[in-house]
């Protein structure tokens, strides 16, 4: 077995590996926040919507 190869090939994989680690933190301090204030945002106007009454008023 070359020595010289596994090393390369060892080398590129716990690169690739520490790169994908380091941009999912990235990712997920930056935007995890975001997407969590959004989700509140939603659910505030979905659980105001259906607690008004309905704005239609039938004359008979």
């Amino acid at each position: 077995m070359n020595f010289d190869v596994f090393l390369l090939f060892f080398n590129a994989t716990l690169t690739t590996v520490l790169s994908a680690v380091i941009v999912i933190w990235i990712l997920r301090k930056q935007y995890l926040p975001v997407i969590k204030r959004l989700e509140q945002e939603q659910s505030d106007l979905t659980q105001s919507t259906e607690d008004k009454p309905s704005q239609t008023h039938f004359h008979q």
